[in-house]
């Protein structure tokens, strides 16, 4: 219940160029949807594709809202083990409706998400159903929250089995959910909550050193001529703490989504996650022009709770609540496990201006996350942030080895907010599409 095989997010965001294999199905490109979702097309799918991000999640939560209904009237098992299994389920449940809020449902505006439309939501294990209506974005995320409240104090208190919910996962994700409603005073003791019991938990959760993970004995070795680091089982990442993973197809093999210059020069020369990007093409070995690189050694994104993503996502907090000091030592001890000590604390002039400071974890979390679909919904929450807005790209380029630019795609500002398949709507006449 935790693998995705299509996730267009992976190749949406403003991180990535089109490389000079992006036109080759099955060498560049995976799918002729991957193609369409790096070029922001209205339609992803074909109307004969019946597999899409929709598709999947509503088999998830069909499987969450049977055990939501049924499992306290089960037989065998006691009462705390069924309402532990009980909150799981929500949790598992609150996951799917926030995935689905942000992909067909516009970036969260107090202002107007009660009249923004969403996805349905999902509250019944019923396969006769065929008819469904659009919740408000507002209801989506008052039903997540809702979720999320009712399955913490029943869940168990350490973090023991990375496929499985716990207290401090389900603590990250409801601190997510407010950060993405801007939230920030809500979202702060969630999301420290989460960091401050990753010591007790009983499986191996945490934040990786690279320093000790590319030096010999270390976990990422080695370093695979062909296929990179070695980094290729989720289920045994430390630094997944809610597995919930995805394909990722253009960190294990083709590449035609990759780097683009702009986000390469994000990175110094010291920092270890450069190993995890390779500056030579998929089985040809000519090197990219103009600094970009391809992702390997990485076969899959995880979308469930990871220990970076609340990391930083806890240190854009304390700078949205002007605690900016805190908020720089948070970086500085987050970096010193990825780059040299001489490179790791935030520039003092950057340090001292909250906007600078909230740019400069932006742009950290790219270089943490790139080409894995976390960036996209960055994107969308900063598309609504006065402060941040301006930092979000709206154009993908294609280029050929010697960095010409052979094509170009826009983002209209409808497009952060993704249509429904057509076979979706051609079973729904009832229901309205996105722009």
């Amino acid at each position: 219940m935790h693998q995705f095989q299509i996730f267009s997010p992976g190749v949406m965001g403003d991180e990535v160029t089109g490389s000079p294999n992006f036109t080759t199905l099955g060498f560049g490109m995976m799918t002729l949807a991957d193609q369409e979702a790096f070029k922001w097309a209205d339609d992803i799918y074909l109307s004969t594709n019946t597999d899409s991000e929709i598709a999947a999640m509503v088999k998830q939560v069909y499987l969450y809202n049977k055990v939501i209904k049924e499992v306290m009237s089960s037989t065998g098992g006691t009462e705390a083990q069924k309402k532990s299994i009980l909150a799981e389920a929500l949790t598992g449940r609150a996951w799917v409706h926030f995935l689905l809020v942000n992909l067909y449902g516009k970036p969260y505006n107090a202002a107007t998400a009660k009249t923004d439309l969403a996805s349905p939501l999902f509250m019944n294990a019923d396969v006769t159903q065929t008819s469904f209506s659009r919740a408000t974005v507002q209801q989506l995320y008052d039903q997540i929250i809702a979720d999320l409240n009712e399955a913490i104090p029943l869940l168990p208190a350490n973090i023991s089995n990375r496929a499985r919910a716990a207290k401090p996962t389900a603590q990250a994700i409801l601190g997510k959910v407010y950060m993405y409603m801007q939230q920030w005073q809500e979202a702060s003791p969630l999301l420290n909550a989460f960091i401050a019991a990753l010591p007790a938990a009983t499986t191996n959760v945490g934040l990786y050193d690279y320093h000790k993970e590319f030096a010999t004995g270390g976990t990422f070795l080695p370093i695979d001529p062909m296929y990179g680091p070695s980094r290729l089982m989720v289920d045994m990442d430390k630094e997944v703490a809610y597995m919930k993973s995805g394909q990722r197809i253009y960190g294990a093999g083709l590449d035609g989504v990759i780097l683009s210059a702009a986000t390469a020069a994000l990175f110094t020369a010291s920092d270890e996650r450069l190993k995890f990007y390779s500056t030579e093409t998929w089985l040809t070995f000519e090197t990219y022009p103009n600094g970009m690189r391809r992702a390997w050694g990485q076969s899959y994104a995880n979308f469930g709770v990871t220990v970076p993503d609340m990391y930083l996502l806890a240190a854009e907090c304390k700078a949205r609540l002007g605690q900016t000091a805190e908020a720089a030592e948070d970086l500085k001890n987050f970096r010193l496990t990825r780059v040299s000590a001489a490179d790791a604390p935030v520039p003092a002039a950057i340090a001292g201006n909250k906007i600078s400071l909230l740019k400069y974890v932006m742009e950290e979390r790219i270089r943490e996350m790139a080409i894995t679909g976390e960036r996209w919904f960055d994107m969308r929450r900063l598309s609504v942030d006065s402060d941040l807005a301006g930092t979000v790209g709206h154009t993908h380029t294609v280029v050929d080895i010697k960095g010409n630019i052979t094509a170009t795609y826009t983002l209209k500002p409808e497009r952060l907010t993704m249509r429904f398949p057509i076979y979706v709507m051609d079973n729904n006449p009832g229901m309205t599409n996105n722009p």
